[in-house]
């Protein structure tokens, strides 16, 4: 690999051609601090996905402890609508883990490809991203981060929700009594209200967020957009919901109205589960087909 790659910016070194078994094939994600690339485990004789921490910051704690998280969220994990990550390890002073290899390309790509293509398989594309959140609902946490970036979806629909980084436990009952501030983490384009204000997040934050990404694989664009990050927040927090029929004149009013359910502002009047979010979403159609 001789060439560097692009950085901040800058031009950074680049990475070695093997991290210890793995060989690395080709890069397939670029975050701010990770790139995710495809990789050939050659003692075990199977692709793998690697996630690696940029050179840069390799030597970072904070960084080191995502990766460490992720894998810690991800083995208590066990369904197949959810990525599975082997293991961590470090060659080289690079920390990375190594993970399922799941040939797609992520929704937030296939989004701008045009959404009249995801019209076919939205169904079930919906349906194993609401299984997926619902199991680690199941196992206590809040995956925070439900955005299209992080949902792989195969031709046919099949599912792989992945980064499972900044997850954090259900406040559940205790944390509902007793409140308190925490760190806004997420996207601005599909953070809950809730989680805009630092406030205590169950399982209810992620349907908000994945109400936010239906609307997206509908109407082709989240729910709102801003002329700058505190614009589109304070949008999430006050804003009226939009109507996706009204973007996309193939979405189902049936569709439309649970969206904007999904989408209120107060958690009290979303969905209680990602239980009761499958149930309706088996029983009714987002999009009628777009003829041909």
């Amino acid at each position: 690999m001789e060439q560097g790659f692009r950085y901040n910016g800058a031009t950074m070194a680049a990475l070695p051609e093997q991290l210890g078994p793995v060989k690395l094939v080709r890069q397939i994600g670029l975050g701010k601090h990770c790139q995710v690339w495809e990789g050939l485990d050659t003692k075990a004789g199977k692709k793998v996905a690697i996630k690696v921490i940029v050179p840069a910051m390799a030597k970072d704690p904070g960084q080191r402890k995502l990766l460490d998280h992720e894998l810690k969220v991800a083995q208590s994990l066990d369904h197949p609508t959810i990525i599975k990550v082997e293991r961590f390890a470090e060659e080289g002073g690079l920390p990375h883990l190594v993970m399922e290899y799941f040939p797609a390309e992520n929704l937030k790509k296939q989004v701008a490809a045009g959404v009249e293509t995801l019209v076919p398989k939205l169904q079930r594309i919906v349906t194993e991203t609401a299984l997926a959140l619902d199991h680690m609902h199941s196992r206590g946490w809040v995956h925070r981060d439900v955005k299209p970036d992080n949902i792989l979806a195969a031709d046919d629909g099949q599912v792989k929700l992945i980064d499972l980084a900044i997850a954090a436990k259900s406040s559940g009952f205790l944390g509902k009594l007793l409140g308190g501030k925490t760190p806004a983490q997420g996207s601005p384009s599909y953070m809950s209200p809730e989680q805009i204000r630092g406030e205590a997040l169950d399982a209810r934050s992620d349907i908000y967020s994945f109400g936010c990404v239906i609307f997206e694989l509908i109407a082709g664009r989240p729910p709102y957009t801003g002329a700058d990050t505190n614009d589109l927040l304070n949008k999430h927090v006050s804003a009226v919901v939009p109507a996706v029929d009204a973007i996309n004149k193939y979405a189902t009013t049936g569709g439309a109205r649970y969206l904007r359910q999904m989408l209120a502002k107060k958690p009290a009047d979303r969905p209680g589960s990602m239980q009761e979010v499958l149930q309706q979403l088996r029983s009714i159609r987002l999009v009628e087909r777009v003829p041909a």
